[in-house]
């Protein structure tokens, strides 16, 4: 994903759940350089009917193109950035 999407500084959001069958899972957004840019911090919901069965897992993978439409207020902002906010 890194590769793909270059210079990628921030960490990966990640969660995990153990649920039934299309039990709807909550994706988290962050920003691609600061995980802490509020304007980026979103979630997409997700549900895979029938699956995963009990010899599979399911990984999901969710990007956007920019921020949500009414951003938070506060924080650290896109055009604030630098080179180590990927990481606090």
């Amino acid at each position: 994903m890194r590769a793909v999407l270059g210079n990628a500084l921030a960490i990966v959001p990640s969660t995990k759940k153990v649920a039934a069958p299309g039990t709807t899972l909550d994706v988290p957004l962050t920003h691609l350089n600061a995980c802490y840019v509020r304007s980026h911090l979103d979630a997409i919901e997700v549900r895979v009917p029938g699956a995963p069965a009990a010899d599979e897992i399911a990984y999901i993978l969710a990007m956007s193109l920019g921020p949500r439409v009414h951003a938070r207020l506060g924080g650290l902002r896109v055009e604030q950035i630098e080179r180590f906010d990927g990481q606090r």
